[in-house]
C-alpha cells in the first residue's frame, strides 16, 4: 500500500502545478487590464482569468496546509472547496470558450481606437504596423480615402519604392486573430489547470484516507 509521504509528495507536486498555472492566467488577466484601454467585455474576460486563478491558489494554500500537518479536517475542507471552486472554474471557462469570437473582438477595438487617433494625429498606427505586419484599420485603402497615403510603416521593409511590397491585409482582423489564438491557449490552459484540480481532488482524498488509517494504527 502507498505509504501517507508518498501520496503527500505527489499531492504537493499536483498543487504546486496548478499554482504555476493559475499565475499564468492571473498574469495574462492582468496584463490586458494593464495593457490596453478594454471595454466592459475585454474587462469581464481578463477578470475572469484572475477569478479562476486566484480561486485556485487560495484553495490549494489550505491543501498545502493540511497535507502538512496531515490534518483530516483541513484536508476534508480542502476536497470540499476544491470541488466547489472547479464547478466555478468548469461554469467560467465553458463560458469563456462560447465567447471567444466576441471576447476577441472586444478586445480588438483598441485598435479602433488608435485609427481614430491616426486621423487626427499621423503615426498612431504605426506601432501596430510595425508589429502586426499589416496596414491601416481594414486595408491600405483606409489612407487614401481620407486623402493620406500609406506610411512606410505600410511596407514589406519599410521600401515604398516598389508598389509590391504594400502590405493589403488590414490590421483589424490581424489584431483579432491575435487575441483569439491568445485567448484559446489560454483557455487550454484553464482546462488544463481544471484538469490537475481533479486529479489533485482524487489523490487527497487519497492522502485523507491514509492518514486517518495512520491515525487509528498510532491509538493501538
Amino acid at each position: 500500500m502507498t505509504s501517507t509521504s508518498t501520496i503527500k509528495k505527489v499531492s504537493f507536486f499536483i498543487g504546486v502545478i496548478c499554482s504555476l498555472l493559475a499565475l499564468v492566467l492571473i498574469a495574462f488577466g492582468v496584463y490586458v487590464l494593464a495593457s490596453y484601454r478594454v471595454n466592459e467585455v475585454g474587462t469581464m474576460a481578463a477578470y475572469s482569468y484572475i477569478i479562476i486563478g486566484v480561486g485556485t491558489l487560495v484553495v490549494f494554500l489550505l491543501g498545502f496546509f493540511g497535507a502538512a500537518r496531515e490534518n483530516v479536517c483541513c484536508t476534508v475542507g480542502f476536497i470540499v472547496f476544491l470541488w466547489i471552486v472547479i464547478i466555478g472554474q468548469i461554469a467560467i471557462t465553458f463560458l469563456l470558450v462560447r465567447s471567444e469570437d466576441t471576447a476577441a473582438s472586444h478586445l480588438s477595438n483598441v485598435l479602433d481606437v488608435a485609427w481614430e487617433e491616426e486621423l487626427s494625429s499621423p503615426g498612431a498606427m504605426s506601432l501596430y504596423e510595425t508589429w502586426l505586419g499589416c496596414c491601416g484599420r481594414a486595408s491600405p485603402h483606409d489612407y487614401i480615402v481620407n486623402d493620406r497615403m500609406p506610411p512606410l510603416t505600410c511596407f514589406k521593409n519599410g521600401d515604398n519604392s516598389k508598389s509590391e511590397n504594400l502590405i493589403g491585409t488590414g490590421c483589424r482582423i490581424v489584431f483579432e486573430n491575435y487575441w483569439l489564438n491568445l485567448l484559446r491557449v489560454f483557455n487550454i490552459i484553464a482546462g488544463v489547470l481544471i484538469a490537475l484540480e481533479l486529479i489533485g481532488s482524487m489523490i487527497s482524498c487519497c492522502l485523507c484516507n491514509s492518514i486517518r488509517n495512520d491515525h487509528r494504527r498510532s491509538r493501538y
